[in-house]
């Protein structure tokens, strides 16, 4: 089961804020973990099947879980199908052997299918197991599974990205900083940690500083007088963020209480009476909101779709993609609420609340909007007709830098596509492969307008930092010079496009391969690029969310400025101040261009048992593979750097080709197991064909 690609890069940009809001969320999983287990994919529902039973289990008694009911219930009416066929059950409090006993229950009675929400994924993968060896149709909702799941589908929200969406509001809300609170169920529970590490990073570069967030283990009483506390102990405080349903309105009944309504900006999760109320008291600015009722609908009817007509037809009817229906999320503002409310009656969603005889007016109006977007950009008739003037369509390709190898590949993909195309015809494409010697966000900036000044009529870059290019890209775009994005994007830039890998799975994948290398645990040390780079920060967040529940310990990071030199110099020196180290996470490759030999104490603790993991999958590191020094390898596509984003540009241009925000290049998992085949793809230069699993 993957996480939603292309909300991670189509990220939304919050930029103006109303002063109430509102949104329901959903109860958090148990701290306890367990060890993940082993899963096996069930096989695929035929369908022409009748449907006997279909079960949705949720978390605990809440109203957010009242809502899902709702949706099951619905959909179950919509299907025509009996009050007994279709059951929802929840345990009056989170309680995952309530949760494994109901499962075992309904796989006794064979039910049709059973979606979950797993308080613990891992303690309850085992029974969904069991459920799917039973060809009981097993699908996940609100939280996600673990990887390599039985269940077929997860429907609910994408954690990280709705978190990054509180975070702008914040930063909205608090425009010259200030101190902000955050009161969350969990500090192992991954929807917690998700939307904590996607608010962090939103307020990333900001003059917002966040306190240590507060558990109150899922107990609404404790939310409230750890609320309290901080609000004491932080006279100067800010704002608050509220991660779980309830903590919304604690936050909220504290900063009443202490008479600072207005004073401390309070964003919330999910769309509660208690939250929708707070909007309309204006002490709750905004709230992100899931969409629940979607989720129950979405569960009972993709259950009984894949149960009638078969998995592959209703995957495709109901939007599957990666496995995942993402539900969405709405943004409530004292200056939406009433849209909102008459949206949700449209879809003859219940509501137990109204806003009869309510002013917006009476909060502050700074409405939460969102920015433009360029996602479906179509190339004007007048920049074709300009471009094609003379036959010749001028791209200019640029790297982040010219010193790391790896763009070489990538250059010739490009120059390889340009050569195909133009020998189909009719016109000309040729690529101006320009970039700064080293990695410098100024010197980029400056190169790329000189390519355009030399007559570039189109861009693909790789961005040394999100916003350092974004005033230069906006400016092309403006001009009619078509630009998109590869290996590292500019998300709130007006690119086309971005073409890449989904680099926090691509860090979870990595943390996969170190939980195999290392599954009793150990030290670990990562070794990332240039500070910074969305790309490389999303790798790493990623792998730090894919060991958590784990004995694996993250115990330094450095950072080599995209150079080789330097990463050889930064290993060898986290190698001397922790000798005792168990492995390496390379965010890039950086030091193995240095050659065998060139860090000593690296290959000396290799020798001796020292795992490491890396991204890429260059032939160099394919030798290191097969001779034991890099455990598994998670490679991006980079030779579709070049030639997928020419084909694009060109696509574009010539055949008015409309692309989504975020372009999904997948990546490949290399290990010993399957070395031989990415070596002899590169042998062959035909990356084609799939590889035998890892």
């Amino acid at each position: 089961m993957k996480r939603p690609m292309f909300i991670l890069f189509a990220l939304v940009t919050l930029t103006s804020m109303i002063l109430a809001a509102c949104a329901p969320q959903a109860p958090a999983s148990p701290e306890a973990t367990t060890a993940p287990v082993e899963v096996t994919q069930a096989p695929p529902a035929t369908g022409g099947g009748e449907v006997s039973k279909i079960i949705v289990i949720g978390k605990s008694v809440h109203p957010y879980w009242s809502n899902v009911e709702l949706g099951v219930k619905a959909a179950g009416k919509a299907l025509g199908l009996a009050d007994d066929q279709v059951i929802f059950f929840v345990p009056p409090k989170e309680d995952v052997n309530a949760q494994i006993q109901t499962m075992e229950t309904y796989i006794a009675q064979g039910a049709t299918g059973i979606a979950i929400a797993p308080s613990d994924p891992n303690a309850l993968e085992p029974v969904m197991k069991k459920a799917a060896e039973a060809g009981i149709i097993v699908t996940t909702l609100d939280t996600p599974p673990v990887d390599g799941s039985v269940s077929k589908v997860y429907i609910g929200t994408d954690n990280y990205s709705a978190g990054m969406m509180a975070g702008e509001a914040m930063k909205t809300l608090l425009p010259d900083g200030g101190v902000v609170g955050i009161g969350r169920g969990s500090d192992t529970a991954l929807n917690a940690l998700q939307r904590t590490d996607g608010f962090m990073e939103a307020i990333k570069g900001s003059k917002i500083t966040t306190l240590e967030p507060l558990n109150d283990k899922e107990d609404s009483a404790t939310a409230l007088q750890l609320a309290n506390s901080s609000i004491s102990a932080n006279p100067d405080m800010a704002g608050a963020f509220g991660v779980y349903a309830y903590n919304g309105p604690a936050w909220a009944t504290a900063i009443k209480e202490a008479n600072k309504v207005g004073v401390i900006k309070l964003i919330s999760f999910d769309a509660t009476t208690d939250i929708i109320n707070g909007i309309k008291e204006c002490v709750i600015q905004g709230t992100i909101a899931q969409r629940e009722y979607d989720m129950g609908y979405k569960s009972v009817e993709l259950i009984y779709k894949m149960a009638t007509e078969g998995e592959e037809k209703a995957m495709a009817d109901m939007g599957v993609k990666d496995g995942v229906i993402d539900t969405g999320v709405d943004v409530i503002t004292a200056q939406t609420l009433k849209d909102y409310e008459a949206g949700a009656k449209k879809r003859n969603i219940p509501l137990d609340w109204n806003t009869e005889g309510w002013d917006p007016a009476s909060c502050e109006a700074v409405a939460l909007q969102q920015p433009e977007t360029t996602a479906g950009f179509k190339v004007s008739d007048e920049v074709k007709n300009k471009v094609l003037a003379d036959n010749t369509i001028k791209i200019a390709w640029i790297p982040k830098a010219l010193n790391n190898p790896v763009f070489e590949v990538g250059k010739i993909g490009a120059e390889t596509k340009a050569a195909e195309l133009t020998k189909a015809g009719p016109y000309k494409v040729e690529i101006m492969y320009v970039g700064s010697v080293a990695s410098d966000i100024a010197e980029q900036v400056k190169v790329m307008e000189d390519a355009i000044a030399a007559g570039a009529e189109a861009v693909g870059i790789s961005c040394n930092e999100p916003t350092g290019c974004k005033d230069a890209i906006d400016k092309a775009m403006a001009a009619g010079i078509p630009v998109m994005t590869w290996d590292s994007d500019s998300p709130e830039s007006a690119r086309f496009t971005y073409l890449g890998v989904d680099n926090y799975e691509g860090g979870k994948a990595a943390a996969d391969l170190m939980k195999k290398a290392l599954p009793n645990g150990g030290k670990v040390a990562l070794l990332s690029g240039v500070p910074g780079a969305a790309n490389l920060e999303a790798r790493v967040k990623g792998f730090e969310d894919g060991i958590v529940g784990t004995k694996i310990e993250i115990v330094q990071k450095v950072f080599c400025d995209d150079d080789v030199n330097k990463g050889v110099t930064v290993v060898e020196e986290v190698m001397t101040a922790n000798p005792d180290l168990n492995g390496w996470f390379f965010v890039g490759l950086w030091p193995v261009f240095a050659g065998d030999g060139a860090m000593p104490l690296w290959e000396a603790a290799t020798a001796k048992g020292m795992k490491t993991v890396a991204f890429d999958t260059l032939p160099v590191e394919l030798d290191w593979v097969k001779s034991g020094k890099f455990f598994g390898l998670v490679g991006q596509k980079y030779w579709g750097w070049g030639y997928d984003t020419t084909q694009m540009i060109y696509d574009a241009i010539v055949n008015g080709a409309v692309f989504e925000s975020f372009t999904n290049s997948g990546m490949d998992i290399v290990t010993i197991n399957n070395v031989d085949a990415m070596a002899e793809d590169w042998e062959t230069n035909d990356f084609t064909k799939p590889l035998p699993p890892p």
